[in-house]
């Protein structure tokens, strides 16, 4: 869940409450604010600061404004012309159509890159590198992302699963080593089925990588490392998950680069060796696809 969300849901006392409508009120301008004069502003003690940030989860006040201003600023950028829930209408041609989903993909790209922080992304590739098998936990139909995910990683030697009938994913989670490592995705970080999975992983101190939305939420709870995607959808309310999904096989595809480049010209050799044995025979009549297979 979002900070502004939890801050408008949570049940305050009343000095808190007129404390939280002063931040909300002056978004990214409170970053000019500290604890003593946001007390002066709604004649309220600092020290409510201080419980606020406590039941939202936060160590103190200066954690907490750090958090509100990254998400201030996160929401204010991109999304400025498209709905990711409703990116069409039924008023717009073909092509008007075809337009706006391209350009959905553009936003939802720009907004994933901007949540991308390089020692969150540093840490999810050591924790790949490191790991002897790399499992990859979804359900519905994120598990098609997390398959062509297991197929690139395979196709570089890299050993790595993906188990998309639910009962077969507890058991693999449960006879999963701290020598491997999991990736989990969701979009709400809240799914039954995946939480209880992640449980069973952290039981067994394997490694997890999660891949979810901004914000506090259950999965990134239990991860090692958290890697966020772009959150301007709502749960249902939506034509399709055209924006996350988009996201997570962009984060998908940055996992698989890094980890690519750790070895860099042995998967490039490896790879291609592998291709010519497989594409032998096959014949592409088109010069931009063919390649000339050159004779040992």
């Amino acid at each position: 869940m979002l900070l502004q969300e939890k801050m408008k849901e949570y049940k305050f006392s009343h000095n808190e409450q007129l404390v939280i409508d002063f931040i909300l009120k002056q978004q990214e301008n409170i970053k000019d604010y500290s604890a003593k004069m946001i007390g002066d502003e709604t004649y309220t003690a600092p020290s409510t600061l201080i419980r606020i940030a406590h039941k939202l989860g936060f160590d103190g006040w200066l954690e907490m404004k750090e958090a509100y201003l990254d998400e201030v600023i996160y929401l204010k950028n991109h999304f400025q012309n498209i709905d990711p829930n409703y990116p069409f209408t039924n008023q717009d041609t073909m092509m008007d159509i075809a337009h706006k989903i391209v350009q959905l993909h553009i936003e939802s790209t720009k907004d994933t890159a901007s949540l991308l922080h390089h020692d969150s992304l540093q840490k999810a590739i050591q924790i790949l590198r490191k790991a002897k098998v790399i499992k990859v936990f979804a359900i519905a139909n994120l598990n098609y992302a997390g398959e062509e995910f297991v197929f690139k990683l395979n196709r570089i030697h890299k050993t790595a699963y993906i188990h998309s009938v639910q009962d077969n994913q507890f058991q693999d989670a449960i006879m999963t080593t701290k020598d491997e490592c999991a990736i989990c995705l969701s979009y709400s970080g809240e799914t039954p089925t995946l939480l209880k999975t992640a449980h069973f992983l952290k039981e067994n101190q394997v490694p997890i990588i999660a891949i979810t939305s901004l914000g506090q939420n259950s999965l990134s709870d239990l991860a090692d490392v958290s890697l966020h995607i772009s959150t301007r959808e709502k749960s249902f309310s939506k034509i399709a998950g055209f924006s996350s999904l988009q996201s997570i096989h962009l984060i998908l595809d940055i996992l698989y680069s890094c980890l690519f480049s750790l070895n860099y010209q042995a998967n490039i050799d490896y790879k291609i060796n592998v291709a010519k044995r497989v594409e032998l025979n096959r014949e592409i009549d088109n010069k931009i696809i063919e390649e000339k297979l050159k004779e040992d």
